[in-house]
């Protein structure tokens, strides 16, 4: 079987049976090769460094998390690595930003780690939910600065923090970030508040749209929403809700751009439902399904629970049969062992950078934030790039001005937990290798399908 490397200048080549990379020169096979933007970021199998003038493979991995960058590739990241390295790595342009623009919710959802620290920015953070045309403002200049810095279409993650369906701006922040700014819009919510124009502008916008299911069955729904209100958001709402955006974006003819996924943590409610979502899930044209351990600052007390055999076995059939099921990608943990899970650093496990907060700082209404952990929220000096306003040509003061730098010296080195550990020790191998080069002009990344 032939194995095709893609290059981002979207090059072919093949590798040999030599362990080397090679031009495609098949002109039959590379017209057959047509692949969409959803099946080049989901489909790879790994990714591989490449010396250009031999073609040797210096390192390849399967570590890919594809829903992390999507619709980039790591191979954005690795590239953007790879010129920071000639040049100066506190200079990166910002590839993805998430944005916690509403803090407001109304689900109360058991295990809730968004609670303690929306909590806190309502009476902490300068000012939570932005006027309009002061959002417009900073999403413009955040697109300015990672443009001239070889970004040209920067991730916006819009995830609240709250329920961003509820956000008075959301249709006119959305249409702008891709209209006026060539952003690339990732929309992660429960849907509970999504209205039909919300729904439409998400159809037509938005790259990549992820549905949060508290529970994967009626009773599970309800027991982990936690409701308040009577008038309640249930399962069988939200499946119509995937299944309304599924047609309204095969109307717009974007079933190769826009991925459309599903998000469950793994709960004892849930039981028994797994293969069965994710049928359902498969049948109405959903591309993706995260199963999720539950994360969680209150551990102690949790960490010995184990998978059922049930749990376990279900998993192990979804990770087997997933396409089969009508799925393109799907995430389960990698140990089927314990049902929680934290972010425990590893001391062993530390990179000696983190990149994360450059390439993806959080935009916490206004102020912008070198991480969204607890710990470090709290900390305005320890973690506070500063308040951003619009103006043009700030970020160059806010992501490398002298604060900026005292911060990152702080990072990882006082980290006791990571929300961004994987990427940033992927990110590190990918700087440890580069670093072995003089000239990492004869550096290319690929990946491999």
């Amino acid at each position: 079987m032939i194995k095709v490397a893609i290059n981002n200048e979207n090059k072919m080549f093949t590798i040999n049976s030599n362990n080397k990379v090679e031009p495609l020169n098949n002109s039959i096979i590379e017209k057959n090769i047509k692949l969409s933007l959803m099946d080049k970021c989901l489909k790879p199998k790994s990714m591989i460094m490449v010396n250009k003038n031999t073609g040797d493979i210096i390192f390849e991995t399967s570590e890919l998390y594809p829903q992390h960058f999507y619709p980039q590739t790591i191979l954005d990241y690795a590239n953007a690595i790879k010129v920071g390295m000639k040049g100066n790595l506190d200079n990166l342009p910002i590839l993805s930003i998430s944005t916690k623009d509403y803090p407001y919710c109304d689900f109360r959802c058991r295990e809730c780690l968004a609670d303690p620290t929306r909590m806190w920015a309502i009476k902490n953070i300068n000012k939570c939910v932005l006027e309009l045309e002061e959002y417009k403002k900073i999403l413009k200049e955040i697109a300015r600065y990672s443009r001239v810095r070889g970004c040209n279409s920067v991730r916006l993650e819009i995830c609240g923090e709250g329920n961003p369906d509820m956000h008075p701006d959301r249709l006119e922040i959305i249409k702008y970030a891709k209209e006026e700014c060539n952003m690339s819009v990732v929309y992660i919510s429960t849907g509970s508040k999504m209205s039909d124009e919300l729904l439409d502008t998400l159809a037509r916008y938005a790259y990549y749209v992820r549905i949060s299911l508290p529970g994967i069955s009626e009773d599970a729904y309800e027991y982990y929403s936690n409701q308040a209100s009577k008038e309640k958001f249930t399962y069988n709402d939200a499946m119509k809700l995937l299944d309304r955006l599924c047609k309204r974006r095969k109307k717009y003819k974007r079933e190769d751009e826009l991925m459309i996924g599903v998000r469950t943590c793994i709960r004892s409610k849930n039981e028994g439902h797994y293969v069965e979502l994710s049928k359902t899930l498969g049948q109405m044209g959903v591309d993706s399904f995260q199963m999720v351990k539950v994360l969680t600052d209150h551990i102690e007390d949790k960490r010995d629970i184990e998978l059922s055999e049930k749990t376990q076995q279900d998993l192990v059939e979804i990770s087997a049969r997933y396409e089969e099921l009508g799925l393109k990608h799907i995430q389960t943990p990698k140990l089927l062992d314990k049902l929680y899970i934290n972010r425990d650093f590893l001391i062993n496990k530390k990179p000696t950078k983190c990149f994360s907060s450059i390439v993806s700082p959080i935009l916490y209404g206004n102020s912008l934030i070198v991480c969204i952990h607890w710990d470090k929220i709290r900390d305005k000096e320890g973690s506070y790039y500063g308040i951003l306003t619009g103006k043009e040509n700030e970020l160059e003061e806010i992501m490398q001005g002298e604060r900026a730098k005292f911060i990152r010296s702080q990072y990882p080195t006082k980290c006791s937990d990571c929300c961004s550990l994987n990427d940033n020790l992927m990110l590190e191998v990918i700087r440890s290798n580069l670093a072995l080069f003089n000239d990492m002009d004869i550096i290319d990344f690929m990946l491999v399908y």
